[in-house]
């Protein structure tokens, strides 16, 4: 009898979640293809949810579904408490188990390639349970609609249904090869470079102008690039050939300066294409409880990344 109570109550719980989906999405149709199950065996989960409450949750015509207001209320009162349901167990998992799954990150191609790359090796030594994807672009994913875990952003944060945690910050530096200053005027004030090829990332607020700050001095240089990119990689690969002259972040030339295949100018001032307190974050959805494995890679990330 008891096994029976049990399976009958997970069988609910399974109906309640086909109940939540289907009022998200308004839609038979879209809720069974998103679980690849036949629409009509979503309909009749949601008929004999009815039935044992004995009341229309949604009204069916041939064009649309829409919820009732009893289906209104329900949805409000359930949705709470499987939310927390599915909390409760992913609690239990994470403290039983070392981090586990597939984490599906987002960040750009050249921080990709930089930064995080090199410590896929470590991070894999540190947690072998856990598979990372990770997709490079230079456009802006949509964490929801793309199921990403993680998706790590670069200067101001716009979105506030997220959840942000600051890696690192970030000083833009302007640079350029040994070859290319030597054989070209000198540079000694911020509007010096409108003498110079410059190249810049294809954003709005970068290829425009960029802004100088020494001090309580601030100043705006207008800029016309020569050329503009939008990958911070393809823009270090021009100016390390000698192309000419370009504002990019301190964690892709770090290297270059340090070995000299490129040069600081105007180190004096902080330098940035649109605000001076910039900085890469580390952005994943809105929820109270956090996966262990998206925590192990942002903890990880936090411990190697400066």
């Amino acid at each position: 009898m008891q096994i029976i109570s049990a399976y009958n109550a997970l069988m609910d719980i399974e109906q309640i979640r086909l109940f939540i989906s289907v009022y998200k999405a308004r839609s038979f149709a879209a809720v069974a293809k998103e679980l690849n199950i036949a629409p009509s065996s979503v309909s009749r989960a949601i008929a004999s949810l009815e039935e044992k409450l004995q009341t229309r949750l949604f009204q069916r015509t041939t064009r649309s579904l829409a919820p009732t207001q009893s289906g209104e209320h329900y949805y409000h009162r359930v949705e709470v408490l499987i939310e927390e349901l599915e909390l409760a167990q992913q609690e239990i998992i994470a403290q039983s188990s070392e981090p586990f799954g597939t984490l599906r990150v987002t960040a750009t191609t050249s921080f990709g390639q930089t930064v995080l790359a090199p410590l896929m090796e470590g991070f894999h030594a540190q947690y072998p349970k856990i598979r990372v994807e990770m997709a490079l672009t230079d456009s802006q994913s949509n964490i929801i609609d793309d199921q990403f875990d993680l998706a790590i952003r670069h200067g101001n944060l716009s979105d506030s249904s997220f959840i942000a945690r600051k890696l690192i910050d970030v000083r833009y530096l302007l640079v350029a090869s040994k070859e290319y200053l030597e054989s070209s005027c000198s540079i000694q004030a911020p509007q010096d470079i409108q003498k110079h090829r410059l190249i810049s990332f294809s954003y709005s607020n970068f290829n425009k102008g960029w802004n100088f700050r020494q001090g309580k001095n601030t100043e705006t240089v207008s800029i016309s690039p020569i050329l503009t990119i939008t990958s911070a990689s393809a823009i270090k690969e021009c100016i390390k050939s000698g192309f000419g002259i370009s504002l990019l972040p301190d964690w892709i030339v770090r290297e270059e300066l340090k070995n000299e295949k490129l040069v600081s100018i105007l180190d004096d001032w902080y330098i940035t294409g649109k605000t001076f307190n910039s900085a890469i974050w580390l952005i994943y959805p809105t929820r109270t409880f956090i996966p262990a494995k998206t925590n192990a890679f942002m903890g990880y990330l936090q411990t190697s990344v400066s």
